[in-house]
């Protein structure tokens, strides 16, 4: 399976893999997922659908995941309330510099 990724609910920039970032967008690997029960993951997504060691998603499921960056979450007042996020048809791998690089909000 190759890369896939959707967009954070605050920032509309998407879920990175460190093979996709630099040093000014290296944030947006540490991520929140909000599944439709509204169980909550935390951790670095790998760009193949896994936060930290757990398989979260796969593309074209029915139930899409509720995602954020951790720093855009802690910046919307850590909401914990599922709302599907939109897929990335970038994939969060290929886009060209600069477009994702954005300073971490605070």
């Amino acid at each position: 399976m190759g890369f896939f990724s959707w967009k954070c609910k605050e920032c509309e920039h998407p879920m990175l893999s460190h093979w996709a970032t630099n040093s000014i967008n290296s944030w947006m690997t540490e991520v929140i997922v909000i599944a439709p029960n509204g169980s909550m993951l935390t951790g670095e997504y790998d760009g193949y659908g896994r936060v930290g060691e757990k398989e979260c998603f796969t593309p074209g499921s029915k139930d899409e995941p509720c995602c954020y960056h951790h720093a855009c979450w802690v910046v919307a007042g850590s909401p914990s309330k599922y709302s599907p996020s939109e897929y990335a048809d970038d994939q969060g791998f290929f886009f060209d510099d600069p477009e994702h690089d954005m300073e971490r909000p605070t």
